[in-house]
């Protein structure tokens, strides 16, 4: 017997359906995955079932009995519990207060001994390591899911709903997260699993719903599905994961860093005498686990942040002593991992956030005074060119904010990527994108390699980095731990490099 049902489930906001005439079940011991596109109607459906939601019309029979959650309170109660994709957790708080966190049945007097006692058995019994009196805002980012899901585990959940729960994890991270699952599944927990990566759904998941433009188009069992089957359903064709990354690299060095160091009273991760070389016309990845200076080393290359020490030059020229907006015209296009804090003014519209890099430079604006037609004009260019898509009628005028997370990378890249660009440094590019916009980031950037431009692809998708790059650096400490050819690499090399194993040779 179905553990919960949801019938016919429908949900519309200003007249357009996220959700239309959806149906599932789920069992007890099963993980049941929800695939689709950004904006297909996945997170909206577990949102009704949370009781953040309400739903406009249809069912939910929750242990055989029809119910309708008003609030996440009332869903907790009932034994459904939620790890959404941006983690709701007091970062000035320890484990444990987290854990209890709005729990009235803990009484005036807390035993804390016994809370802490059942959360490290919880913990031991699931493989989900964490201590209790550690400060939540001090755990990596794969600490803070497990304390997310401990969190659940303690309120006696039945049913665990995870959105997106391997976007911010590294590859040995996700491996042990599906272990915990897995143990999960084999106590009778059910799962419901959001994600659009394909590998996952094939390793983890037992039945995938498959969602688009907020209709059901598929019910799969995974053993009697395919990679390229669930493409077809979700996109509405095959996915293209061949990338043509076969154009000789040249010989010629486009940036150099030499010896660069970024010392602790800078905010972030310190970087120690760093050194390394992007060729013209090659895509240079960087692996590493998150938090050992990624996000730095691009902004010391970007400008951002400026190093106590060593050298930067490209294509020839020393540029450690300017400004972001001079690297920017010397050539080095920026997609932060950070897209809707560091490269877009959400409040703003799409024309505005495209001409940002522009607007001072003719045609746009002439003795001081824009020139709104053409900048209008090139608005539309650059749509159409890559795919910006803006709900309404809105068009350029469309304000940042209601777009999609993937349309406003794709309205990044448009503003970045142009002819004068020599350098690209992207960071995280398809982190939280849909597998068909993942797809159009992969594509624009090996294109912009094919003709010669170097690119720094930094991610912690090692699945991506190794599909992409001609060679592959690994930060572990705010130091190059190794540099492997594309040739060479294989997911134990690049493992070991990420857990601090340093390679002998030169790592130039």
């Amino acid at each position: 017997m179905a553990i919960l049902e949801l019938k016919n489930i429908c949900k519309a906001f200003a007249g357009v359906y996220a959700n239309q005439n959806i149906s599932l079940s789920v069992e007890k011991g099963e993980i049941h995955a929800l695939l689709g596109e950004n904006g297909a109607g996945k997170t909206t459906l577990v949102n009704i079932l949370f009781g953040i939601y309400k739903a406009d019309s249809g069912e939910i029979l929750w242990k055989g009995e029809r119910t309708n959650f008003t609030s996440p309170k009332e869903a907790i109660a009932a034994g459904i519990g939620m790890v959404q994709q941006h983690f709701s957790l007091v970062p000035k708080m320890t484990v444990l207060d987290n854990m209890i966190l709005g729990m009235k049945e803990n009484g005036f007097i807390l035993d804390r001994k016994a809370v802490e006692k059942r959360i490290s058995d919880l913990a031991e019994k699931y493989g989900l390591s964490v201590a209790p009196q550690a400060q939540v805002g001090h755990l990596s980012v794969g600490e803070q899911q497990r304390v997310e899901i401990l969190k659940a585990l303690y309120r006696n959940v039945e049913l665990l709903i995870l959105d997106e729960p391997t976007g911010v994890l590294t590859p040995q991270e996700t491996a042990q997260f599906f272990a915990v699952l897995r143990s999960l599944q084999k106590e009778g927990y059910a799962i419901i699993i959001i994600t659009h990566r394909m590998s996952e759904i094939m390793a983890i998941s037992d039945k995938v719903t498959i969602l688009r433009d907020g209709r059901q188009v598929a019910d799969l069992l995974t053993a009697e599905t395919n990679p390229t089957e669930l493409s077809r359903y979700m996109i509405g064709r095959e996915l293209n994961e061949h990338y043509d990354v076969s154009t000789p690299v040249t010989k010629d060095n486009l940036l150099i860093i030499e010896q660069v160091s970024l010392p602790r009273k800078h905010k972030g991760h310190p970087l120690y005498d760093l050194s390394l070389q992007v060729h013209k016309g090659e895509i240079l990845g960087i692996a590493g686990v998150e938090g050992n200076g990624q996000k730095e080393l691009a902004e010391v290359i970007t400008g951002i942040q400026k190093p106590s020490a060593g050298k930067i030059i490209l294509d020839g020229e020393s540029i450690g002593e300017t400004s972001v907006k001079k690297r920017y015209e010397s050539g080095i296009a920026y997609i932060s991992e950070d897209r809707q804090n560091d490269s877009l003014i959400m409040n703003m519209s799409i024309t505005e956030n495209l001409m940002l890099r522009a607007y001072c430079h003719e045609p746009y604006s002439r003795c001081n005074v824009l020139n709104h037609k053409e900048m209008f004009r090139q608005a539309k260019r650059k749509m159409e060119e890559y795919q910006v898509k803006a709900s309404g009628t809105s068009g350029v005028n469309t304000t940042v904010k209601l777009m999609s997370g993937g349309n406003q990378q794709k309205l990044i890249i448009a503003r970045e990527l142009s002819e004068k660009v020599k350098l690209i440094v992207a960071s995280q590019p398809t982190r939280g994108l849909d597998i068909g916009a993942t797809e159009f980031v992969r594509a624009m950037l090996v294109k912009e390699r094919n003709c010669g431009k170097g690119v720094i692809l930094i991610s912690a998708d090692l699945e991506e980095i190794m599909a992409l790059s001609d060679r592959i650096a690994v930060l572990f400490g705010g130091k190059i731990a190794g540099i492997v050819n594309r040739s060479e690499a294989t997911i134990d090399k690049i493992g070991l490099l990420m857990g601090g194993m340093m390679e002998k040779e030169n790592v130039q």
